[in-house]
């Protein structure tokens, strides 16, 4: 059975304690130093310390060591001077010529000089004989360039490579129609001749100004009445555009092959 017990019991009870006014003797190494600040150690030395911090609460310790008003730094002290027992030899000028000397007081000017010189004369003579001054101009003269007129470098360049490119490619079509020939049926191919391909260009370019004329005349028309008209427009632009492939296949760079 428990027993219900006052909180004040289970905690036993602590002894009491005493203040004791206990102090403690000054070492010999604080008396051997001396004491700094406010601040001191148990058992004693504040009054040194007040003592100490009024006396120099102002100007600093008394102790301090003021130099006196008749030592002080003094110029020249720390330069050294010059020494006078060498022989120094007397400058002489290179140029004995000398300015004329300044007027004294005493000394008048010339007066009454006067000239018989005629200066608007003088002017108009001087600018009529004068050969007249260019403006100067801030253009930029490209004519007078070493490099005008003539064809760039870069440009010799891209047409050597165009033409290689352009070998390259009939020496290919070459291979393939050699290889794809049949043994039984042996297709020869012949280079176009210049005359021959310029006369087609200007053939296919009359041609193509005759179509482009009648497509003109329903080319800016929106609405068709019949289905005519539209196929009408349609192979009209179909024309223009094949003709214009032909033209540009025959102006390439390059041989043209054509079927015997």
């Amino acid at each position: 059975m428990l027993t219900l017990q006052s909180p004040l019991l289970l905690h036993p009870l602590r002894p009491s304690i005493h203040l004791v006014d206990v102090q403690f003797p000054c070492t010999s190494h604080s008396h051997s130093q001396g004491l700094h600040g406010t601040t001191a150690s148990v058992g004693g030395g504040i009054t040194e310390i007040k003592k100490n911090h009024v006396l120099s609460s102002t100007f600093g310790p008394t102790s301090k060591t003021n130099n006196s008003p008749t030592h002080y730094l003094k110029a020249g002290a720390r330069t050294s001077k010059a020494d006078t027992t060498k022989n120094v030899s007397k400058y002489t000028y290179i140029n004995e010529s000398k300015k004329p000397h300044v007027p004294t007081r005493g000394e008048k000017p010339i007066m009454g000089l006067r000239t018989s010189k005629n200066f608007i004369t003088a002017n108009a003579v001087e600018a009529i004989l004068s050969v007249p001054q260019m403006p100067l101009s801030n253009e930029v003269d490209y004519i007078a360039k070493a490099d005008f007129g003539k064809v760039p470098e870069y440009l010799d360049k891209v047409k050597e490579e165009i033409r290689r490119e352009n070998d390259m490619i009939d020496e290919y079509v070459k291979r393939q129609l050699n290889a794809g020939a049949d043994d039984d049926v042996v297709e020869e191919y012949e280079a176009m001749g210049e005359d021959e391909r310029m006369f087609l260009i200007n053939k296919l370019k009359t041609k193509w100004d005759a179509v482009n004329t009648q497509y003109q005349k329903i080319s800016h028309r929106v609405k068709f009445e019949s289905v005519g008209d539209i196929h009408k427009k349609e192979s009209q632009e179909s024309a223009l555009k094949q003709l214009e492939d032909d033209i540009m296949t025959l102006q390439r760079a390059g041989s043209v092959m054509i079927q015997e």
